[in-house]
């Protein structure tokens, strides 16, 4: 478990509600192992953060203790935006005892423009896959790691790949890693 695997120039945490460095790494990683630009994970609040330096095959296991396979899913920007609607509400319900996790869903590939006063299902503002405005009809692949990330109502042809979300990060990590990778690659803003 003290095997150093990898090393940060920043602070890998879960602190924040929109988005986080270590979910950041973690998304990164199953995207390249799946092939594809775009990933999603649930907003886990577990996970002690790693402060900067070595990344040790422990801190692997704190971070995604139950080691999921990454998977993958073909889902339409329909369906995207209907997960991410529900994601919303269960974050920012103005009923308190519908509100369920506090965390929003995190996303790579996936810039989303939203307002969390609005009412259910009206929250985003605005959708971008990869970059471009999202195609309601059109079908994206998405890697996710756990029911949560993709849950299982929505998309076709999932598949489970030969990889785990612990290896494709040590294989991540077997490059440098310093955080951001240069590219805006995912985003969640509030407006």
């Amino acid at each position: 478990m003290s095997e150093v695997v990898g090393h940060t120039d920043v602070a890998l945490h879960r602190y924040a509600m929109l988005n986080s460095p270590m979910d950041d790494l973690l998304l990164e990683a199953i995207a390249e192992a799946a092939g594809t630009p775009i990933a999603f994970s649930n907003g886990w609040r577990y996970g002690a953060p790693i402060a900067l330096g070595p990344i040790t095959m422990n801190d692997l296991w704190n971070m995604v203790p139950v080691d999921p396979p990454v998977s993958v899913v073909d889902v339409t920007g329909a369906e995207i935006r209907e997960m991410l609607e529900e994601n919303l509400e269960r974050t920012f319900a103005s009923d308190p005892y519908e509100q369920m996790g506090g965390y929003i869903k995190r996303m790579r590939g996936v810039r989303l423009v939203f307002k969390a006063e609005n009412d259910k299902g009206r929250r985003i503002d605005r959708l971008y896959i990869d970059g471009a405005p999202i195609e309601e009809s059109a079908r994206y692949t998405a890697a996710f790691i756990t029911a949560q990330g993709v849950p299982a109502k929505f998309g076709a042809n999932r598949r489970k790949l030969p990889i785990s979300a612990i290896d494709a990060l040590r294989r991540r990590l077997a490059r440098p890693w310093l955080g951001a990778d240069g590219a805006e690659s995912s985003s969640t803003e509030l407006i």
